[in-house]
């Protein structure tokens, strides 16, 4: 193993560690499992209390994330490293299914409609899912706009594209 190797493995290590310890400090009692995948290292959290660690439309697991990234990253010297992603019971990719499936229907909405198919606001994550799911669907592109937690994806219909 090389010492980048070794590096990302502590890191990895220690991301897990601190995850523990927030998961300890709100009493929830957690096996966390590390995967390493192509594009990325998952912390997968096994619990019996499931639904608090993702919250809310994922708030809770978002914020894990969101402390977890930011102490894995002050660590990090290599730039190769992967992105280290928390889960739980499968949410992440649940979460990617429902996206997929709300994009797909908004597209053939936009389609039969002949009109622009405003979403929810939604994360820049959950935004570029719906991006990547229409970008190759035929009839529709796709487009963000607002700002903050108030942006969200317009799904617009070839024909009405121009009109806009």
């Amino acid at each position: 193993m090389t010492q980048a190797q070794n590096q990302d493995a502590d890191i990895v290590e220690e991301a897990r560690s601190f995850l523990a310890g927030i998961l300890d400090r709100m009493n929830i009692d957690a096996d966390i499992d590390i995967r390493d995948e192509d594009d990325k290292i998952v912390l997968d959290i096994d619990c019996d209390d499931t639904d608090r660690v993702i919250g809310r439309r994922g708030q809770v697991m978002e914020a894990l994330q969101h402390l977890v990234s930011k102490v894995s990253y002050r660590a990090r010297v290599s730039g190769e490293s992967k992105p280290i992603v928390i889960d739980a019971d499968g949410y992440r990719q649940r979460q990617i299914d429902r996206l997929v499936a709300l994009a797909e229907r908004s597209g053939d909405e936009a389609i039969e409609l002949g009109e622009i198919v405003e979403l929810a606001p939604m994360s820049a994550h959950d935004r570029r899912v719906v991006h990547m799911t229409l970008a190759d669907f035929d009839g529709v592109t796709t487009r963000s706009e607002g700002e903050g937690d108030d942006r969200h994806v317009l799904v617009v219909p070839d024909e009405a594209a121009g009109n806009r």
